[in-house]
């Protein structure tokens, strides 16, 4: 078997080297041939409106606590680039989730943030959007439902030029209360 630094170029060989390991442990050599991962936003970019998006998600979190849902059941679809997680249908009794199921014909095992109530998928939009202002090039987007409020989609990525995946979504659907 040949070395690594046999069948990669120079260029390439620094890029995979350095992609491991955190920059303040790089030599100067090394952070010399290191091949910046992104160079700006994409084209036509426009930054997230933060605040109206915070603005949304307290305005939604009302309307849920106003309707005092406890009992509810819905399906939970989600990408995390690039992989395609299977759809699970997720049963909230009390405030509490009861249990988590694949969809009829998904095959898989579940993702580990399936097993959510619609508090905690506001928890993680709040989370998640506090941890995108400060990124450069961040998207994120949210929609709920506008009778409940509950979530019925969330976005969040980045818009970093050279940058194929790095994002998630997931979706509500089929929101059912017994």
């Amino acid at each position: 078997m040949l070395p690594l630094s046999r069948l990669l170029p120079p260029t390439l060989l620094a890029f995979v080297l350095t992609a491991c390991v955190p920059a303040q442990h790089l030599t100067s050599a090394a952070r010399e041939t290191a091949v910046p991962l992104a160079t700006g936003c994409v084209s036509g970019y426009t930054r997230p409106d933060f605040a109206a998006l915070e603005r949304d998600l307290a305005a939604a979190r009302a309307k849920w606590k106003a309707a005092n849902v406890r009992d509810y059941s819905y399906d939970f679809a989600q990408i995390a680039a690039p992989v395609l997680l299977p759809t699970t249908r997720v049963t909230v009794r009390g405030g509490t989730v009861q249990g988590v199921r694949l969809v009829a014909g998904q095959t898989g095992q579940p993702s580990a943030q399936a097993r959510a109530t619609i508090e905690d998928r506001f928890a993680s939009i709040a989370q998640a959007l506090a941890a995108q202002k400060d990124r450069p090039c961040p998207a994120a987007q949210a929609e709920y439902d506008p009778r409940d409020g509950h979530p019925t989609r969330f976005y969040s990525g980045s818009r970093e030029a050279d940058i194929a995946d790095g994002w998630g979504e997931w979706k509500i659907t089929n929101f059912t209360r017994p």
